[in-house]
């Protein structure tokens, strides 16, 4: 088990931030900016979220003495709760906004193209016809 020296099993263990400053310093800037974004997606949605940092090793040319070190950053942000609307299939299956089995009480498009009140008195207009 590994202490606070940096040696496990009696190995000297190098230090993860000084290896990734070293060799991906692009890295570091890139995580900090994501754990900014992070920090503020889960502040305004009140839900959380998580940011991964993957490093690869490949040996170059079947070589284990020289190592191609590659890292991918992933954030999973929560987003808002989207509300979702109601609507209503007909018989040749496309989404409308009122029932088609059912009589309507007004026509939606009277009540869109009439303005509720007069603007110039604020007086409130009759929607009969």
């Amino acid at each position: 088990m590994g202490n606070q020296t940096g040696q496990t099993s009696g190995k000297d263990v190098g230090d993860f931030a000084t290896f990734l400053a070293s060799t991906r310093p692009k890295t570091n800037v890139e995580m900090s900016d994501e754990l900014n974004k992070l920090v503020q997606a889960v502040q305004d949605t009140g839900k959380q979220g998580s940011l991964t940092l993957t490093i690869t090793l490949k040996p170059v040319d079947g070589s284990t003495s020289v190592l191609a070190v590659h890292d991918a950053i992933k954030a999973k942000r929560p987003e808002h709760t989207r509300l979702g609307s109601l609507a209503y299939p007909d018989s040749d299956h496309n989404l409308k906004r009122s029932d088609p089995n059912t009589m309507p009480l007004f026509n939606d498009e009277d009540i869109r193209d009439t303005p509720a009140h007069d603007p110039r008195t604020g007086e409130i207009k009759d929607l009969q016809a």
